[in-house]
């Protein structure tokens, strides 16, 4: 088993420049690249409920050019089972409203499913996410109504690196940097030439203060397609990240 983890540690950088270096190759010899600077600030709840089941709440609000355009705002509850320590399998539903010029334009309703599987290489953590989603699109500047579906894969591979411990007393309250890379593939029969959606690469500094309570200043390189299929979209996105996990199991029935 120590020889696998350490081969995958060995391999994990390769895995995230593969992924980043993927969009970049389907769009050589494109026509044009666009360029965005947004900024996103969201806040994820996990709620332990028993010792198998997790509630899942996350939302947030996105800007772009600063904070001078808005671009999007996103709520999302889901539950999680935990067949082991280290994985989870879940579910749950996502609604987003998109921003025009100064309104909302279209809404998204997001069905998902996904798997998480985390685990430990030495002092290091790493986890992988598969998610699942069926995205349903309703216009709302239009006079008739319509209506777009797709699927959406999405695979997250996320490593942390500790870096220094901020107090004696609590173990807890660290500094860790977090490394990741998320591709996004659509399907469906209303996917022409856009199979792949997007990229993210991650660097997220964050402080973990306490066992329930972390926030990340997160950087989020992320390569885009369009509806346009010569034209693709780079945005670099500053990204406060803040996470609660809370326990609300009777400390009695805790495993």
């Amino acid at each position: 088993m120590q020889n696998i983890y350490s081969r995958i540690r060995s391999i994990f950088p390769y895995l995230v420049l593969a992924g980043f270096c993927l969009p970049i190759s389907s769009a050589f010899g494109q026509k044009e690249v666009l360029t965005s600077n947004q900024v996103w600030l969201q806040s994820y709840h996990e709620g332990r409920i028993s010792s198998k089941w997790t509630a899942l709440l996350d939302g947030g609000f996105r800007w772009r050019n600063g904070f001078d355009r808005r671009l999007a705002y996103i709520v999302r509850g889901g539950v999680g089972y935990s067949l082991s320590p280290k994985l989870r399998v879940g579910g749950g539903f996502a609604f987003m409203g998109i921003y025009g010029e100064k309104e909302i334009i279209r809404h998204e309703y997001r069905p998902y499913q996904e798997v998480l599987l985390k685990d430990q290489l030495g002092k290091l953590s790493i986890s992988h996410r598969f998610r699942i989603e069926e995205r349903i699109f309703k216009d709302k500047v239009l006079d008739f109504a319509t209506v777009d579906f797709n699927f959406r894969f999405r695979y997250a591979v996320t490593l942390g690196i500790p870096l220094a411990n901020l107090s004696s007393k609590d173990p807890n309250r660290r500094l860790v940097l977090n490394l990741g890379d998320e591709i996004f593939l659509n399907a469906g029969k209303e996917i022409t030439h856009n199979t792949f959606d997007q990229n993210r690469l991650i660097i997220s500094p964050t402080l973990q203060w306490n066992k329930s309570l972390s926030v990340s200043l997160t950087y989020n390189y992320q390569y885009a397609s369009t509806p346009d299929a010569d034209i693709y979209l780079v945005s670099h996105v500053g990204w406060l990240q803040i996470r609660h996990n809370l326990d609300f199991r009777n400390p009695h029935s805790k495993d």
